[in-house]
């Protein structure tokens, strides 16, 4: 379970989003020790989730409710930076005198390492670098520079350095990317402390502070200064032919978001990572790895580089997810700055999904998050001009709007049914009936109020007006069917769940947080049942909206490949007034609420947008695949899926310099499990209904229903087999049938 990568001066930024290191709380990218030479293009960043700064957004026309500011992930003190020199030369991984260059991801052991061969005047170096991000003790970014001499012989010094002096990075542009290049920390404090270097910040606006302790061990003597911005530690010695020296650095952070005292916080951490020592830590990684993938691997035949990929993306998945209710997961994770560290959608229909199945405790923490910023989607709400209930933000750190664009962003109202199908689905996956009671049933409830305020009653049933969908090239439209479609289960399982919780005895706490009437949830029930869902009867397709279908086409071979994405080519204009789309919009209805329409309607609907759908986002293939497996279309699906598992790898969209593309990855996971495997999880229980593909003609994966631990094989040999792991036998349905799996042997289908 390796990733390798030569790597030279071109493209190296994409491979320090790559083999970036990252905890879940702690990411940082891999950029070069030494600091990148002239003419590399290298983006250096370390960021904590959800540390953010604020800064203004600038209006040519601001109107009201338009929002002042914006929240930015930051870039905070830099502790990765080791210099090397020997005999007064410097070294540079891109030199001409360094060779045998590679970078490998060890996603078995939770590692990065960096290896070359420094070819000095005075003789050979080999340099091996080994990176950590724990995930015991997430406060932890672990360094280990090994330098052994095939050669040399003289003086060598390492320098490591603790930089205060940080920012953010920018792209003028690219809208996906900050404008302009963001100061966002003052220093309050940069010293030394029993040999350990510390530097104390706080963000210029926001009010939030941190601190990063560093600790250093290596045999050889050292020296320490500080600078108003940095501290340096040099370690000078002699290595001698054959002789192999290391300098671990021991880099711990903590901020105020999660902690009352973070200096006290970070020294803490730093001594107990320090007490333990490199070596035990690294064995403690490597025992919660192998944890890990005991319940994430999906098995795929059709050769190595395929599972690469597909371990890549879960191990990438488990790096980018902040599981301690102050996080979430942002658009690129932890791995680089695109989208400005924001939280959207994604967290909800793409990235749960996989924590769901296999870390059920870590997707409830993701959920808490949700309940924790509630208050501000209560005062969104009312800033939109909503008397009552709770509107979500479109894209967010800590709860606020950060959408400057409303038509593409907060117009996008279906991201509270989105919110409450997470919650719906942790509900049916766990049956964790009091965590509804304390904390998902007033979620579901707020954010249900909004669709009887945002709609309305008519002739042809209950109209959501003015909003926008998924598909960000067409925006403010009347009756979006992913919209609708999302309102309409969201209503219903709002009702569902209320009369659960009475008949457990356990609705006391909604009522009283949200005082909730009979009279609402009758509302709810009638809204969801007269529901308008546009449909062509000409064509026979589900449509888009209500206009979608009578403007002009946009024929998508007449455009220039160089001319993608459209949105950095075209004005919005020109994309509104065409039919064309970004991304799957009503194929993605059809598939998370098959109901919504027959198996005709979906194929017909499938096949016509599939000609004007552009998957400039890279949350749209996974989704194509995904139908195409339950429209019968396997080898479609398959060829869609393998574009999605490496999308990343293969910079298929050209920015994965600023990060990964998280959502694509939980999209990969959900190729199999919702796509392949057909997984379907909801109040009628757990379903599967299982398919190959010629290039993939066998898969495995293991997944908790109702506590109850699962592994599914599926190949063209033996069919299906659901096999019982650990926990209470479950009733599961198998291609319609139903089955009881349980310790007494495996169901074969």
């Amino acid at each position: 379970m390796k990733r390798s990568r030569n790597w030279s001066r071109q493209g190296f930024a994409h491979l320090e989003t790559l083999f970036h290191t990252a905890n879940g709380y702690l990411g940082v990218r891999a950029a070069p020790e030494e600091g990148a030479a002239e003419g590399v293009d290298s983006i250096r960043g370390t960021y904590l989730n959800a540390f953010y700064e604020i800064k203004d957004v600038c209006y040519g026309e601001k109107l009201y409710g338009f929002p002042d500011t914006q929240q930015v992930m930051v870039n905070v003190p830099d502790a990765q930076t080791v210099q090397l020199t020997a005999e007064g030369e410097a070294f540079s991984m891109f030199a001409e005198q360094t060779g045998e260059r590679m970078q490998t991801l060890d996603m078995q052991s939770g590692l990065t390492l960096r290896t070359c061969l420094w070819h000095t005047r005075h003789g050979d170096i080999r340099i091996e670098i080994r990176r950590m991000a724990a995930f015991a003790y997430p406060n932890l970014f672990l360094l280990r520079y090994r330098i052994t001499s095939e050669g040399f012989s003289g003086k060598v010094h390492l320098k490591a350095i603790l930089n205060g002096d940080v920012r953010n990075h920018a792209s003028a542009n690219d809208p996906r990317v900050a404008a302009e290049p963001l100061k966002c920390l003052r220093l309050r404090a940069v010293g030394l402390e029993e040999q350990h270097a510390f530097v104390q910040a706080e963000t210029l606006r926001s009010g939030l502070s941190l601190c990063c302790y560093a600790g250093y061990t290596c045999p050889w003597d050292r020296e320490q200064t500080c600078t108003p911005t940095a501290t340096e530690t040099v370690f000078s010695g002699t290595l001698a032919n054959q002789q192999t020296t290391e300098l671990t650095v021991f880099a711990c952070y903590a901020d105020s978001r999660r902690e009352a005292e973070p200096a006290q916080a970070a020294r803490d951490a730093l001594q107990t990572c320090m007490q333990i020592g490199a070596d035990a830590l690294v064995e403690r990684q490597i025992e919660d790895m192998n944890a890990f993938w005991q319940d994430a691997r999906v098995e795929l035949s059709g050769g190595e580089a395929l599972q690469e990929a597909m371990d890549f993306d879960l191990y990438e998945l488990l790096q980018s997810t902040g599981t301690d209710g102050v996080s979430n997961v942002a658009a690129k994770g932890l791995s680089g700055e695109g989208y400005e560290g924001h939280t959207f959608w994604d967290s909800e229909i793409y990235v749960e999904p996989f924590f769901l199945c296999t870390k059920p405790q870590a997707a409830r923490q993701m959920l808490l998050y949700r309940c924790r910023i509630l208050p501000r989607a209560r005062a969104n709400a009312r800033a939109l001009g909503f008397s009552k209930g709770a509107l979500f933000p479109w894209r967010t750190i800590d709860g606020d709007e950060c959408s400057a664009y409303y038509p593409a962003g907060t117009a996008q109202y279906h991201i509270n049914a989105d919110i409450a199908y997470a919650f719906l689905q942790y509900w049916y996956i766990t049956g964790d009936l009091t965590f509804m009671a304390e904390h998902g049933a007033e979620v579901i409830i707020e954010t249900a109020r909004l669709w009887l305020e945002l709609g309305h009653m008519a002739e042809d049933g209950f109209r959501i007006d003015c909003v926008t969908g998924p598909d960000e090239y067409t925006c403010l439209v009347n009756n979006n069917f992913y919209t609708n479609a999302a309102a309409q289960y969201h209503l219903r399982g709002a009702v569902r769940l209320i009369r659960t919780l009475k008949e457990a005895g356990l609705d006391a706490n909604v009522t009283e947080a949200t005082k909730l009437t009979r009279a609402e949830l009758a509302a709810f029930t009638q809204a969801a049942d007269r529901m308008v869902l546009p449909y062509s009867q000409q064509l026979g397709i589900s449509a888009q909206d209500d206009s979608f279908l009578q403007k002009k086409v946009l024929v998508l071979q007449s455009i220039p490949k160089e001319n993608f994405p459209l949105l950095l080519h075209y004005h919005p204009l020109f994309l509104y007034r065409h039919q064309v789309c970004k991304q799957a919009d009503t194929v993605l209805a059809h598939l998370l609420f098959p109901a919504t329409a027959d198996e005709a309607t979906k194929r017909r609907s499938y096949l016509y947008y599939n000609h004007i759908t552009t998957h400039d986002s890279s949350l749209s293939r996974c989704v194509f695949a995904m139908m195409a497996a339950r429209l019968g279309m396997a080898d479609v699906a398959e060829e869609l899926f393998l574009e999605t598992v490496d999308l990343d790898g293969s910079d298929a969209h050209g920015n994965t310099r600023d990060g990964l593309h998280t959502a694509n990855m939980g999209g990969a996971y959900l190729c199999i499990l919702r796509g392949f495997a057909g997984l379907t999880i909801d109040e009628k229980g757990l379903s599967l209904s299982p398919v190959v593909t010629p290039g993939i003609p066998r898969y495995a994966f293991t997944l908790y229903y109702q506590g109850t631990r699962l592994r599914c094989e599926v190949s063209a040999e033996i069919g299906s087999v659901i096999s019982w792991l650990s926990g209470d036998p479950v009733t599961v349905r198998v291609n319609g049938k139903d089955v009881v799996v349980g310790p007494d042997g495996a169901s074969s289908m």
